[in-house]
């Protein structure tokens, strides 16, 4: 076999592998925008039927639900390739040529992995930025009087007052298992009148926060004041500040670590969340490996088998695989187990179980 010879393959299978999945990438957002496109419909309030923001909407929705989607991506496209392989006679014509099973899903293994890249590095960064965009649309529509967010480890919290005035709060520390605060600094801008408070300590209960050695200033009378204590009246609780800071699924890949940094500070961190974030990472490599034993099991098939027994195939052999990602992620929480020793888990078994087919059908 000619080194000629194999590049012309190469580029052919790593061509054919990315029309597929391109193909099949298509289908799947067409018809995930129809679903949303009904989903939306719900969300918006009975009184603000208005089609442009329901389209509004689902184009902010569509990234997120999209990065979901590449192992149906893969799964389906490999599906549609090997069956083309097959019915074309070209798997066995390469074979014939001296290619190994390796040899021939090497260039179809990358044409994956490049997708996960593709989909890690782009798809990843726009569903967060859309989805952010998205809860903001969706909190206005619930007419929502609070904003919660986390920027370089210190708390920042927008509180309406009405539609014109508002408190701004910036916490540097907080202990939310006591709801204890300190160094916090509150700006509140009512009726034209603005004051700025400084305070040491301060307490969160229910919808008071209770401020201790406070330097109060109002800009209006220019009245400066030193107080020992001082409360304010927000719109928000304990579980409303947990609940806004800890959607740690909107956030970026490229801030994974001082999100996780961020998180342990406010002790909100988890094996849950670092799983996740491993998964997002790693993804690339985990299509890859869901690929390759798709390719392992359904590369056997004969040119006159039925494409649906592929399709079945390959998509029982997704649920599975899923079905093992699940579970050991479980475990790993349940038993307490370092996340990257139970993670590697989720690809060494897959891949185990495809190289033994191979060797298999190599060996036929």
């Amino acid at each position: 076999m000619l080194k000629k010879d194999m590049k012309k393959i190469n580029i052919y299978l790593f061509y054919l592998t990315n029309k597929y999945l391109i193909i099949n990438f298509l289908i799947i957002s067409i018809f995930i925008i129809f679903i949303n496109l009904l989903e939306l419909s719900r969300v918006i309030s009975e009184n603000d039927k208005n089609i442009f923001n329901f389209i509004y909407l689902s184009f902010l929705k569509y990234p997120s639900i999209i990065n979901e989607i590449i192992p149906f991506v893969t799964i389906l496209g490999v599906a549609f390739l090997i069956r083309n392989l097959i019915r074309n006679n070209e798997f066995v014509s390469m074979r014939n040529l001296g290619f190994s099973i390796l040899d021939i899903f090497k260039p179809i293994l990358i044409a994956v992995f490049i997708m996960g890249l593709f989909f890690l590095f782009i798809i990843n960064p726009l569903a967060v930025l859309m989805e952010t965009k998205y809860d903001n649309e969706v909190d206005k529509e619930d007419n929502n009087l609070y904003s919660i967010k986390i920027t370089n480890n210190e708390m920042w919290i927008k509180n309406k007052i009405d539609k014109q005035n508002s408190i701004f709060i910036n916490i540097k520390n907080i202990n939310l298992r006591d709801m204890y605060a300190s160094n916090i600094k509150i700006l509140i801008t009512k009726d034209t009148t603005n004051k700025f408070i400084m305070a040491e300590k301060g307490e969160f209960d229910n919808n008071n926060f209770f401020l201790k050695n406070v330097k109060y200033y109002d800009f209006k009378k220019e009245e400066f004041k030193n107080l020992d204590k001082y409360n304010l009246i927000v719109n928000f609780n304990k579980s409303n500040i947990i609940n806004s800071i800890s959607k740690y699924k909107l956030v970026p890949y490229y801030n994974y670590i001082n999100h996780s940094k961020t998180l342990s500070k406010f002790n909100l961190y988890s094996p849950e969340i670092g799983l996740y974030y491993l998964s997002e990472i790693l993804k690339p490599f985990f299509t890859v490996v869901l690929a390759f034993v798709i390719l392992g099991y359904t590369s056997k098939f004969q040119r006159n088998e039925n494409f649906f027994k592929v399709l079945f195939i390959s998509i029982l052999i997704g649920f599975l695989i899923f079905l093992i990602k699940k579970i050991i992620s479980k475990l790993t929480i349940t038993l307490s187990i370092n996340i990257y020793f139970g993670y590697s888990f989720i690809f060494l078994i897959p891949f185990f179980i495809g190289l033994y087919q191979i060797n298999k059908i190599e060996n036929e």
